[in-house]
């Protein structure tokens, strides 16, 4: 893909997915409206994280290691074939989703007190029958993940970050009739919004000429393959997965309604990642395989420096933002309904701690893909391991003294050591020379967010307006300071939007 369609499948991949992440973060405003930090959101945000966290794993892997595979297949063998690997992965992880829905419903009072050893009374009883109903959406989850990747391969990006608008939707809408009218409808609800999602991606999979059909051919060799790429990258995410895990279950035990006060707050984080990180991401991800499988190691290395050029260049004003507003960001978006002032303190410096870590988990994601690309699963694995290791003890050690906000130092810690140690060990592990993003560019960046967040909060402290007005107005303010002041001092993500944008006026 040349600059341009790179730009263009950036773009819309960014724009679909910030409105699918801005309908995922209104979830969550209207579950607190609507249930506060309390014993039934708890209960359904478990339910959700468990079937999330045993498949996300998988999910991840699947995503991961799909695309060097079909790459490798399909230049091998043709589409075909390659499309008859695909069927193969679905037929393997739908049977694998069917053991794991069938364990879960046998032990669901067990597997919900590892999640949450807190829970008891009618939250344990909410939680259990929950997850039962939200476990089922593995089926569907199973799917999205293969033809998520599937197109991706192909260079087609916009439809798998369009069908997570409508699972939103979805949810939202079975949060709020699951409040007014039958609260079963809340994971009910949630379970189908995953169904919908599926049925979003199945028409530009069918116009690739792709046909589901269940082939259990364990045997076939590049299936073989695949599974010898994706055991190390199913332990190292799902060790990640562990962070999640002990955070839950060691804010259920500090304070009622902890575990929704983290949610919210790491909510805010995710919309980042998942908003701008994430689409980055994934539209370069192809590319750097395909120079890796083509032995332009150098190419993917340019590669990869211009994808953390741009990312810190995101990062590091809105890490600054989130620090400085924190207290402004968590009244406007979570202060109303049940959400009371302990949730909105607890919320809030869970936010500003969760902050400091946006930076490396941006990095951390991407080299961890550098290393994926070269086949190389065991090293992010390794990392994830001691990542896991140092946040387990951190939560241990610092909530004693900061309840739930040492928690999200805890998890930033181990964000920032693992990062470091895949930037540190590229060119030992992977041979391609050292990853080197310019300086003068970081600085250029850091001086600009701190011009803007500093004008943002000098207006502010001067306004007496509701606090969703006053942050409106702070985005807006830092915003507009910083693109100018990225335009004028010449940031390289701003020299390229800026030709990007001169290509698109001169075809019009």
């Amino acid at each position: 893909m040349n600059s341009r369609k790179i730009g263009r499948a950036v773009s819309s991949v960014v724009v679909f997915t910030l409105i699918a992440k801005l309908l995922g973060f209104f979830r969550e405003v209207l579950l607190s409206y609507f249930f506060g930090a309390s014993g039934i959101s708890d209960a359904y945000l478990i339910s959700q994280n468990i079937p999330g966290t045993i498949f996300q794993f998988v999910g991840t892997g699947l995503t991961t290691c799909f695309i060097p595979v079909f790459f490798r297949v399909h230049n091998k063998e043709g589409k075909e074939k390659a499309d008859i690997f695909t069927n193969t992965l679905i037929s393997i992880v739908l049977f694998f989703s069917t053991a794991v829905i069938a364990l879960i419903w046998a032990f669901t009072p067990q597997v919900v007190k590892v999640f949450a050893s807190g829970f008891s009374g009618n939250t344990l009883w909410y939680a259990v029958w929950f997850t039962r109903i939200g476990v089922l959406s593995l089926y569907f989850s199973t799917i999205i993940y293969i033809y998520n990747s599937y197109l991706q391969a192909n260079k087609i990006f916009g439809p798998t970050a369009f069908a997570a608008i409508p699972n939103s939707l979805c949810i939202m809408a079975s949060i709020a009739l699951g409040a007014k009218l039958n609260i079963w409808l809340l994971p009910v609800g949630s379970c189908l919004a995953v169904g919908v999602q599926m049925l979003f991606l199945v028409i530009p999979v069918h116009k690739l000429k792709f046909r589901l059909r269940l082939n259990l051919n364990w045997k076939d060799k590049y299936v073989k393959q695949f599974f010898e790429l994706i055991v190390p990258v199913i332990l190292g995410v799902s060790v990640n997965q562990v962070n999640t895990l002990v955070d839950r279950t060691v804010a259920s035990q500090v304070a009622v309604g902890g575990i929704s006060a983290l949610t919210y707050a790491n909510s805010l984080i995710m919309f980042v990642q998942g908003g701008l990180v994430d689409p980055i991401n994934t539209v370069f991800y192809p590319q750097i395989t395909e120079s890796v499988a083509s032995n332009d190691n150098a190419g993917a290395r340019r590669a990869v420096e211009k994808v953390l050029n741009y990312v810190l260049t995101l990062l590091i004003p809105i890490t600054a933002g989130f620090i400085v507003f924190r207290h402004l960001i968590t009244d406007s978006l979570f202060g109303r309904g049940a959400f009371d002032t302990t949730a909105s303190a607890m919320t809030s410096e869970a936010l500003c701690f969760y902050a400091v870590g946006i930076c490396f988990i941006g990095i951390r994601e991407m080299l961890s893909r550098f290393y994926y690309a070269h086949s190389n699963t065991r090293i992010p694995m390794r990392n994830s391991i001691i990542g896991v290791v140092i946040n387990i003890t951190m939560n241990l050690l610092l909530s004693r003294f900061w309840g739930i906000a040492g928690l999200a130092i805890a998890t930033s810690i181990s964000a920032a050591v693992t990062a470091i140690l895949l930037w540190g060990e590229c060119d030992k592990h992977l041979h391609c020379g050292s990853i080197i993003i310019s300086i003068k560019d970081l600085l250029k960046t850091t001086f600009s967010a701190a011009v803007a967040i500093v004008a943002a909060y000098f207006v502010i402290q001067h306004l007496n307006l509701a606090n969703l007005l006053e942050l409106i107005i702070a985005v807006l303010i830092s915003v507009l300071v910083y693109c100018v002041m990225g335009f004028a001092i010449r940031i390289e993500l701003f020299v390229v939007a800026k030709e990007i944008l001169k290509d698109r006026l001169k075809k019009r």
